[in-house]
């Protein structure tokens, strides 16, 4: 995701209804620019029609298949980006290998998650992703879960908050948000921020809420308001635990880290965002 597309989000964000269907024009356009990034070695380019529109999703399937279901993790690229960029970014096909799951990388309309007015249309594309997979490999339905990086991470939040019959768990990355979920039950929720990103900071701007305070809602549930519970430190990040009603949510503070995947090209060594969302995914039951 390129600097200029972050951009473009964050002018979305402020701007009125008007102007974002005139910047949304110009993000597509310029996706339409960008080449077809082609998927690493053992992920598949498949084709499908939601709705009469053309859509499309890379998946990769372990080598050495586990007896039974497997566990599936949907992973949303960023604004103006593509599946292909996500999972060099994320890395989450090398840990499909080793970990024995089930990989997706969806590919946004245009380049982009439209999660913010409606986000009717983009879940059920995913939920079309999900029974395309399950007739082509078998899939644990009570392991499913999303992770993504900002406006990904937009689309994985939408997807825990409004579908948790769908996913148990989500990862958010680099994301922003500019409001909490109010729905219950909603799923499990892990989120990585750090403090030097620019483009959606940590402590907002604008519409956007800060983070923690996401955070915090997101991990209180019916009638109760969850209080910070410090978790062990890694990599140099604040990890904290929110969590009463039934729901959950752990924030990892990373300092001095950017817009970026932790652990990825161009993000902080540690901590291993890919690695420490699917240990909190493994967990859920």
């Amino acid at each position: 995701m390129t600097r200029l597309s972050v951009l473009f989000a964050l002018l979305l964000l402020a701007a009125p209804a008007a102007a974002q269907d005139r910047l949304r024009e110009r993000i597509a356009r310029r996706h339409a620019e960008t080449a077809q990034i082609a998927p690493l070695p053992g992920t598949q380019r498949i084709s499908l029609t939601v709705d009469g529109a053309a859509r499309s999703y890379l998946l990769h399937l372990p080598r050495e298949a586990t007896a039974g279901p497997q566990p599936l993790v949907l992973v949303f690229h960023g604004l103006g980006g593509q599946g292909a960029i996500v999972e060099r970014l994320s890395r989450f096909s090398t840990l499909g290998e080793e970990a024995g799951l089930v990989i997706a990388y969806p590919d946004g309309a245009e380049g982009m998650w439209r999660v913010l007015r409606d986000p009717r249309t983009e879940i059920a594309f995913v939920r079309a992703v999900v029974e395309d997979i399950a007739r082509r490999t078998p899939i644990d339905r009570r392991r499913i879960h999303a992770a993504g990086i900002s406006n990904g991470a937009m689309m994985a939040a939408a997807l825990g908050c409004f579908a948790p019959d769908l996913v148990a768990g989500v990862g958010l990355v680099s994301g922003g948000y500019v409001s909490p979920c109010r729905n219950s039950p909603r799923a499990r929720a892990i989120l990585f921020n750090g403090t030097a990103d620019t483009m959606l900071p940590i402590e907002g701007r604008r519409q956007m809420m800060p983070v923690r305070d996401f955070a915090a809602a997101w991990g209180s549930g019916p009638g109760c308001r969850a209080a910070p519970q410090a978790l062990p430190a890694s990599g140099g990040a604040r990890v904290e635990r929110f969590a009463c009603g039934g729901a959950e949510a752990v924030f990892w503070t990373i300092p001095g880290g950017g817009h970026a995947w932790p652990g990825g090209p161009g993000g902080a060594a540690a901590p291993d965002a890919t690695r420490e969302i699917w240990r909190f995914f493994a967990a859920i039951r």
